[in-house]
């Protein structure tokens, strides 16, 4: 085979192929339908609990899971936005985003914990 028609013919199965784990639960966030499941709350406290451990301010405590979306790529990947409060300021609610990144073993990593509005501490991995 020409050197020419081999890239070709590579490059082709390289676009079909990517374009098929792309629509077929690749790369796509999709929508959590049930944010009260109970594995998708163990998520948000494991988020919770690892900024607590990196804060330097009053830790915070977990309400509600407002929004939710999952992606299978290597794992399951979880992008939450938590409803927390902290008790010592007055119990005032904040809006959280996350990603948490779980592998097939169920090994958890925060990738990012960012509040929405406020300024708070950033976990980035």
């Amino acid at each position: 085979m020409r050197p020419i028609t081999f890239l070709v013919a590579m490059t082709t199965v390289v676009v079909i192929l990517s374009s098929a784990n792309a629509t077929i639960g690749g790369w796509e966030w999709e929508p959590i339908k049930n944010l009260k499941d109970e594995h998708v709350k163990e998520i948000a406290k494991y988020a919770v609990e690892a900024y607590n451990m990196i804060s330097n301010s009053f830790p915070i405590q977990l309400v509600k899971v407002e929004k939710g979306k999952i992606r299978y790529a290597g794992g399951t990947n979880y992008k939450l936005v938590v409803a927390a409060v902290v008790p010592e300021t007055g119990n005032m609610v904040k809006l959280y985003e996350t990603i948490v990144r779980e592998n097939i073993f169920n090994a958890k990593k925060v990738v990012y914990f960012r509040p929405l509005f406020k300024s708070a501490p950033i976990i980035k991995n």
